[in-house]
């Protein structure tokens, strides 16, 4: 398993490959700018979860972010997953979750 970084402007795309596969696994998408990262989209091909690839991808992502706000909007059914990584609801509508990684610093 191997995560490629490709970037292009303020966005950065990860994808997530294996050399016996010839597609990517995942990937993840973020932006920065102003030093806040927004997170845009983290998505694993359904026959692939449940292996940890997921978390590969975020580890990749907030590893690099480091001590920066991260910032995202989710589906509900996503909550749990990104509680996992310290975030936390900043903000909800009847289908969406708008989430902040808590405060490194704190």
């Amino acid at each position: 398993m191997q995560i490629v970084k490709e970037t292009s402007g303020c966005q950065t795309l990860y994808l997530l490959t294996d050399e016996k596969v010839d597609h990517a696994l995942g990937r993840a998408v973020i932006s920065e700018n102003d030093g806040e990262v927004r997170f845009h989209m983290l998505y694993v091909e359904p026959k692939y979860r449940g292996r940890g690839y997921g978390k590969a991808l975020m580890k990749a992502v907030l590893s690099e972010a480091g001590s920066k706000l991260v910032t995202l909007c989710t589906g509900w059914v996503n909550v749990p997953f990104f509680k996992k990584y310290d975030f936390e609801t900043t903000e909800t509508t009847d289908s969406l979750a708008f989430m902040k990684r808590k405060s490194l610093d704190a």
